[in-house]
């Protein structure tokens, strides 16, 4: 329930949240800009999510962090340019997913079980397709419509209804004095430096690349995101299966692969309009493949460290370094008037680092998950 509600929230409200302000007249280099700031500041709000969640509980972290992004949407409709609004927005956005993706993965990790773990991953990526066919054309009618202020207040209604489900969850204790071994530390920051270059080119880049092919009319944008959403659902549930069966290498190639994949069909076809419909049906497919393969052994090593909180920390801060310098990057390169593909083509590097990683961690998985942490 809790999972539905949010990405319906995310998917009616967070993905047009930078297409709004290229709507509203922002410079491009500025959004990408925007996005990397607002990225790189959860490394800065993460400092406080420890001692927080360590008094208040795992549970209620994930709450409060439900809440604080609940209430960015509110500051979104007086966004017209840079200024206070903005700024507010970032602020509240930052320290909002800073409490929550930490704290969300963590009870992932804690309460899943390990030899379901990619069936129960790949559920949540079908849930997350689903809510992405109706939410998005949900979004776009609102928007355009109704303007901002309903399309937003909409998102943040719907994603504080999220909370509710969550007081059924444990309030699981955090140890006060547990640290996490060193090879656990280095994979989940590697991993998930990775995996944010990867996000750079296929989700905060590619919506945005996506949004300016079609024209910069938000119900043809809602519309493609929906319609790959189809195929992201159908998808969503058998790839997890494979890996519970003992098929987790092949399924990490064919993830990959396909991942690969869809950064070049993004990089070389979004000059057309088709082609870039096509390539967003192909990241669609790609993505619960993608996903269900890198997430299993991701909450599997954590909850074998003994501490999941501390590790999604560290696995956290590795996404937000790797995903927001890439912004930066992009906003560089295109102030400086290269074309889209080469923040695109960014992606490649970061499914490369995600395979070694993982090719790292098939080497020394048994090592890695009997290394629990040192009290």
């Amino acid at each position: 329930m809790h999972v539905g509600l949010q990405s319906f929230a995310f998917n009616a409200g967070s993905a047009f949240v930078f297409v709004y302000l290229l709507k509203e007249g922002m410079a491009l280099p500025v959004v990408f800009l925007t996005i990397s700031v607002m990225i790189l500041s959860r490394l800065i709000f993460r400092m406080a999510v420890v001692p927080i969640v360590k008094r208040i509980g795992l549970r209620n972290g994930l709450i409060m962090g439900t809440g604080i992004e609940a209430s960015g949407f509110l500051f979104l409709a007086n966004v017209h340019s840079v200024g206070p609004w903005l700024i507010a927005y970032v602020i509240i956005a930052a320290c909002g997913t800073a409490f929550y993706w930490t704290c969300y993965h963590a009870c992932v990790a804690r309460l899943g079980d390990e030899e379901h773990r990619g069936a129960q991953v790949s559920a949540r990526e079908a849930i997350f397709a689903l809510t992405g066919i109706i939410g998005p054309l949900f979004g776009g009618f609102v928007l355009t419509l109704f303007g901002p202020f309903y399309a937003f207040a909409a998102a943040a209604i719907v994603n504080s209804l999220a909370i509710i489900p969550l007081f059924a969850v444990p309030r699981m204790e955090i140890l006060p004095e547990t640290t996490i071994d060193r090879k656990a530390k280095l994979f989940a920051f590697g991993m998930s430096f990775s995996d944010g270059v990867v996000a750079l080119a296929v989700n905060f880049g590619w919506r945005i690349v996506l949004f300016k092919t079609l024209g910069e009319n938000f119900n043809a944008y809602a519309g493609a995101i929906a319609f790959a959403s189809i195929v992201g659902a159908v998808m969503g549930l058998g790839v997890g299966r494979l890996i519970d069966l003992g098929h987790h290498k092949r399924s990490v190639q064919i993830g990959l692969a396909f991942m690969a994949g869809t950064v070049l069909a993004e990089a070389f076809g979004y000059h057309f309009v088709w082609g870039a419909v096509a390539a967003n049906m192909l990241g669609a497919v790609a993505g619960p493949l993608y996903m269900s393969s890198i997430m299993a052994p991701l909450y599997n090593v954590g909850k074998a460290t003994g501490c999941t909180f501390r590790f999604n920390v560290v696995a956290e801060n590795g996404f937000d370094a790797g995903a927001g310098l890439g912004c930066f990057a992009a906003a560089a390169m295109i102030y400086a008037g290269f074309s889209f593909f080469w923040p695109l083509i960014m992606g490649l590097g970061g499914c490369m680092g995600v395979y070694l990683i993982l090719q790292w961690y098939n080497q020394r998985s048994t090592t890695i998950l009997e290394s629990h942490a040192v009290l």
